[in-house]
């Protein structure tokens, strides 16, 4: 149950960011394929792999499955996340010098 509610929580965040950043169609779209290289970026330094450090026991039966699924759904959600704030902060900057000119 809290591992759902962690989901729903990361899967909220993300689209308040999207939806915050994005203001016509094709920002969506930019975001959507801004997430895919940043992606193995998340993979490396943010999250990574944590389960060699966790104990023997922490996956009883066939629950190591669901946590590299779990892993993977997380790192997805923050890649999105970094590719909202990168394009919000970009449009933010182009915003600010379009009106300087």
């Amino acid at each position: 149950m809290l591992l759902a509610l962690e989901g729903i929580a990361l899967l909220a965040i993300a689209g308040v960011l999207v939806w915050l950043a994005a203001e016509r169609w094709w920002h969506y779209l930019v975001i959507a394929v801004a997430w895919v290289p940043l992606f193995p970026l998340v993979a490396t330094y943010v999250t990574g792999d944590i389960s060699p450090y966790l104990p023997a026991g922490a996956f009883p039966g066939n629950d190591k499955d669901l946590f590299i699924w779990l892993s993977i759904y997380a790192t997805i959600m923050i890649a999105i996340m970094f590719a909202a704030i990168g394009f919000w902060a970009i449009k933010i900057a182009w915003q600010r010098v379009s009106r300087i000119r």
